[in-house]
């Protein structure tokens, strides 16, 4: 019997969501600045980003991830989205092969609530 294959997850800055490191773009900083890391084994402090808030950064159609891309790249954001400028066509055509729910967060069930107890007493414990 052989073991399912580990597929490394990784996190997007902007949207906070956990997918397969391959799904993500991964962009690292040097003294340079930003560069797309296609191949995803460059050097150096690297961060992920998914297509989708890649695209609403772009587009700035989507005002929740694009409000998290600006905050996770602070005064480099206008840097980043026009390097990911370059690769808008590749990132349309993941996001639009993609099942939508896997890009919209699943919405949480509201918890049960108890039935409040009755105390023998009538006091706070017991």
């Amino acid at each position: 019997m052989s073991r399912p294959r580990h597929v490394p997850l990784r996190r997007c800055v902007a949207c906070r969501a956990s997918l397969p490191k391959r799904e993500l773009l991964r962009l690292v900083r040097s003294d340079a600045g930003w560069t797309l890391d296609l191949r995803q084994r460059a050097g150096g402090r690297g961060t992920s980003l998914c297509p989708a808030c890649a695209l609403a950064a772009l587009r700035r159609d989507d005002p929740a991830r694009f409000k998290g891309f600006r905050r996770a790249f602070r005064d480099d954001a206008d840097a980043v989205t026009a390097l990911v400028a370059g690769v808008e066509a590749t990132l349309a055509s993941i996001v639009a092969a993609r099942p939508t729910e896997a890009t919209e967060p699943t919405p949480r069930a509201p918890a049960p609530v108890a039935a409040e107890r009755t105390r023998p007493n009538g006091g706070m414990h017991g």
